[in-house]
């Protein structure tokens, strides 16, 4: 009964080391050195296990669970590495010399390996003949049977490099090196298809063909994200109704695996949220909204609210999205009415000033002082709303003259404008003044005063002047920094953010010679 149980525990431990991973070095004139083994991420490499070599260069990688598959790197004192695969087959030996790391390096006990390793020497082979060749083409440039030699020769060597790669490829498909090698392949467009249209639709179909965007193990390797980056770049047309869709495809076929749909789902995130591409706001707010928010739970809690909150207000000023009205008085064209409220800021500023030092307490001065604003808001005398504004165009500009780039750019703006003829082309501005802090009401007035003195200095009552303290503007169209521009059609959807007034009338412009053909 005991040597039973005793092949039985033999058998179990057996088992599970087998389950595992041992991967034995062996590396000539490298004694008593540190060595890493990791593997590869997206573009970052990962180390997963260390050891120290005894004197002869040898030691072992192993551990009781196995590595996840992909590609993976054994990181040298010399601070140079070389690459190898792993996946099914995880107990074999490498052995290789110091002196030639690219020719020395060979792997007993897994053939897929071999085949790797093989692949690489004659990739490296092929690579030096046709380099030799081209060099020679140059040299022979103006001998007409010497150069047919050479393009002959270096047809012939494409071919071969061809049959090589689909015979290694083919005669062993179900090698993740293989699978590997084959991802590496970009499709190529059959050549009976010639309209420029469908070879670019066909393209854009077949894209992934060659590429198991579900398969993790194709993430543990240098290519997954530029392979994804480069299709949503470069192959697809910068729009979110065209991203959007194939940003889901990506994200429900990476399903497959935990820490796949982690990095689909962070990369895509952080891609978007940081893209200075004007439309990638629109996919970053999608993938945020119907992704991060619900399944990323390896977040901060404190995190997903303030995004909550960020996504709800962006949501309202998305381009393509009808712009939030806005209800604003008016600044008055006539410059002695201006002057007429400059004035009134200076009673303002006494009254508030007064209420500052008052008794009260602080709840109550702040509604007071919102009195005071209130009163002052209505002796501006015309009051209108975005809504009414009819234009081909309208430009919504927030500023305030304490903000430096504000002051600058506004007279700028304002000048371009009128050089342009743009109100005669059918393009109305709404400069919409944004102090609204009454905590502060001494700077409050003087931001006031410098607001209308500075539209009466630079001439700027040829548009619309415009403010009103009251209306969620602010919110509305995630206003947190100054000056930020908005351009709408007709109807007023926005069609463009978030740009300089140098894009903006580049772009109406554009529109409108579209527009006369």
């Amino acid at each position: 009964m005991k040597r039973l149980l005793t092949v039985i525990l033999i058998f179990i431990g057996f088992n599970a080391f087998s389950q595992g991973y041992k991967i034995e070095i062996n590396i000539k004139n490298l004694p008593d050195k540190e060595v890493i083994l990791g593997h590869h991420f997206a573009t970052q490499l990962i180390p997963d296990d260390t050891i120290t070599l005894n004197s002869k260069g040898y030691g072992v990688f192993k551990g009781k669970e196995p590595l996840p598959g992909g590609m993976y790197f054994l990181f040298l004192p010399n601070k140079s590495f070389f690459d190898f695969m792993l996946d099914k087959d995880q107990v074999f030996s490498i052995t290789a010399d110091t002196s030639d790391y690219d020719n020395s390096v060979s792997f007993k006990s897994c053939e897929e390996n071999v085949r790797f390793q093989a692949y690489k020497k004659y990739l490296s082979n092929a690579g030096k003949l046709r380099k030799q060749l081209l060099e020679d083409r140059k040299k022979f440039k103006d001998d007409k049977n010497k150069i047919a030699e050479i393009d002959a020769k270096l047809k012939k060597l494409g071919e071969e490099s061809e049959a090589y790669f689909q015979k290694t490829v083919n005669g062993h498909p179900d090698d993740f090196f293989s699978k590997f090698l084959k991802a590496t392949r970009r499709v190529e467009v059959p050549k009976d298809i010639t309209d420029k249209k469908q070879q670019y639709f066909w393209f854009r179909h077949h894209y992934f063909d060659n590429f198991d965007i579900s398969d993790p193990r194709l993430l543990r390797t240098p290519i997954y994200e530029n392979t994804i980056d480069t299709y949503l770049d470069k192959v697809l047309v910068q729009h979110p109704d065209t991203l959007i869709p194939e940003v889901d495809m990506l994200i429900e076929r990476s399903r497959t695996n935990d820490e796949l749909f982690r990095y689909m789902l962070v990369h895509l995130f952080n891609k978007y949220a940081s893209s200075q591409v004007m439309t990638a706001e629109n996919v970053y707010v999608h993938i945020a909204d119907k992704y991060y928010i619900k399944e990323a739970k390896w977040s901060d809690p404190e995190f997903i609210s303030d995004l909550k909150k960020k996504i709800k207000r962006r949501k309202k000023c998305l381009i393509g999205v009808t712009a939030q009205n806005i209800v604003f008085n008016e600044v008055p064209a006539d410059t002695s009415e201006i002057n007429k409220l400059i004035k009134e800021v200076d009673n303002i500023k006494a009254q508030g000033l007064k209420i500052e030092k008052s008794e009260a307490d602080s709840i109550i001065k702040y509604n007071l002082k919102v009195e005071v604003l209130k009163e002052f808001y209505d002796k501006f005398p015309v009051t209108n709303t975005l809504y009414k504004t009819k234009a081909k165009y309208t430009i919504l500009w927030f500023w305030t003259p304490d903000c430096s780039h504000c002051k600058k750019e506004t007279p700028l703006f304002h000048d371009a404008y009128v050089e342009k003829n743009m109100k005669e082309k059918g393009v109305e501005v709404i400069t919409m003044f944004l102090q609204k802090d009454l905590t502060d009401w001494k700077r409050f007035s003087k931001v006031t005063k410098e607001w209308l003195e500075f539209i009466e200095k630079h001439n700027m009552t040829d548009w619309t002047n415009a403010w009103n303290p009251f209306d969620p503007f602010r919110i509305n169209y995630d206003i947190n920094s100054s000056p930020v521009l908005y351009l709408l059609d007709e109807n007023k959807k926005i069609i463009a953010k978030r740009i300089g007034y140098e894009q903006a009338l580049e772009i109406i412009e554009n529109e409108l010679k579209t527009k006369d053909k």
